[in-house]
């Protein structure tokens, strides 16, 4: 089997971290660029000057030999060893050299010395073991070697060329945070608005900018936050002035059934009908309310998780309560209970199988500064592709719970509360059957969100 390795998997997620690398690497790769090219351009002029150099070394040694007498030239050659790192040796057949390095540098040095100096020069780069610069000249009728120290024809150590392209790329890349901060700041910042409107919340408009791009950008996303806060308050307008233009004719409804003369069990359908017309126009107006903040109180959240149950219980729905007494909350008790009761109801309408009474498990735990409120129900579960579907308005999964009639607001409602108080939550599958809601709400010092 054949690994295959995706080096798209090794860069860091953000555009901050892949844009600073991108822009490190090409000022890397262009300093390099530039470090070869200019050593390869300086190659010819530098040895042009390394032999004119050495040349005039070579010539100047050999007059100061030929016109001093023989017997103060002893002395002569300790002052060129001691002042000028330069020493004079005879050239001797048996001599074991070593050439210079095969270098376009040394091969151009060697190249220029011998049209300087004749073509029976010889330059070697060591002479019995001996490094150096060993150039050969001819004195009457003997031959010596001149041997000059490597170190006065070397250019800056490489070291100093290492610390001067360092504090070069050092720079650069000062230069490519400060460029990049500049482009990816504005876009994390859009990033994080983004995220504040699919979380349900109101963010704050983006700023303007100098950079005409990013200010577009800015302002067409402004207008478009609006433009959603506008038509969620139109909405919010139409549902609420519709139900409550509803609520009149249908208690007039029952008013009349009440009085008709009709067997009663054709009374209590209808009545039952128009109970959950009504329903459905609570759930309408509730809807409607929007992120209204409800009043702020300190209560006993396990009492209040225990009458709702209760309540349910007296409904034809089989409560099984595991709830950690003298919890207690501080936020809209209204809101906790108007999104318990929610959950409830989903699970009196869709969490059960046919033919048989709709049976629900609430729990309450303390986590911390966090309650955690789970309702269990016992019906066919939903499909996981619309787990998340079923949390917006008007959304049902009726395919998979059933065909019990409701306007698909209930956990649109919850989803809002939820929101709203700072929490979260999720809805999954039970692995025996049935839904899982899970929520994890905020307990003392919360805050509803505005």
């Amino acid at each position: 089997m054949t690994l295959k390795l995706d080096w798209r998997a090794l860069l860091p997620g953000g555009l901050f971290w892949r844009t600073f690398l991108l822009i490190g690497l090409l000022l890397t790769l262009s300093l390099t660029s530039w470090v070869m090219v200019l050593r390869a351009l300086e190659v010819a002029p530098r040895a042009t000057q390394l032999a004119q150099h050495i040349t005039s070394i070579v010539n100047v040694t050999r007059a100061a030999l030929l016109h001093s007498a023989p017997a103060r030239r002893r002395a002569l050659l300790k002052d060129l060893a001691a002042n000028e790192s330069l020493r004079i040796y005879v050239l001797e057949p048996e001599d074991q050299t070593k050439a210079l390095p095969d270098a376009p540098l040394a091969n151009a040095l060697r190249e220029q010395l011998r049209n300087h100096l004749g073509t029976e020069t010889r330059v070697e780069g060591e002479v019995n073991g001996e490094p150096g610069l060993w150039v050969s000249f001819r004195l009457d009728d003997d031959n010596y070697w001149v041997r000059i120290e490597r170190e006065r024809l070397e250019r800056a150590p490489g070291v100093q060329w290492v610390f001067w392209g360092a504090a070069a790329l050092t720079l650069s890349l000062l230069g490519a945070t400060l460029i990049v901060n500049l482009v990816n700041k504005p876009l994390a910042r859009l990033m994080r608005t983004a995220r504040q409107l699919a979380r349900g919340e109101k963010p704050t408009p983006l700023p303007t900018s100098n950079l005409r791009e990013i200010r577009l950008v800015n302002e067409s996303f402004n207008r478009m936050m609006e433009d959603i806060d506008r038509a969620e308050q139109e909405r919010a307008l139409i549902l609420a002035g519709i139900s409550h233009d509803l609520r009149t004719p249908l208690a007039r409804l029952g008013l009349e059934i009440e009085m008709a003369p009709l067997p009663q069990d054709t009374k209590d359908a209808m009545s039952a009908d128009i109970g959950q017309m009504d329903a459905i126009v609570g759930q309408f107006l509730e809807f409607a309310r929007g992120d209204k903040a409800a009043l702020h109180e300190t209560f006993n959240l396990s009492a209040v998780l225990e009458t709702l149950a209760d309540t349910a219980a007296r409904q034809d729905l089989q409560i099984d309560k595991h709830i950690k007494p003298n919890i207690s909350m501080t936020g809209p008790r209204t809101d906790i209970q108007r999104l318990v009761n929610n959950l409830l109801e989903n699970a009196r309408k869709y969490g059960h199988l046919p033919g048989r009474k709709p049976a629900v498990e609430i729990w309450l735990r303390q986590l911390g500064q966090r309650a955690i409120i789970e309702v269990l129900d016992e019906g066919p579960g939903v499909a996981e592709a619309d787990i998340e579907r079923i949390k917006r308005p008007f959304a049902r999964g009726d395919e998979a719970r059933g065909q019990a009639k409701g306007a698909g607001l209930g956990l649109a409602i919850v989803d809002r509360i939820v929101k709203r108080l700072g929490g979260q939550w999720k809805i999954g599958n039970r692995a025996q059957g049935g839904l899982a809601v899970t929520l994890d709400l905020p307990l003392q010092g919360s805050q509803p969100k505005q």
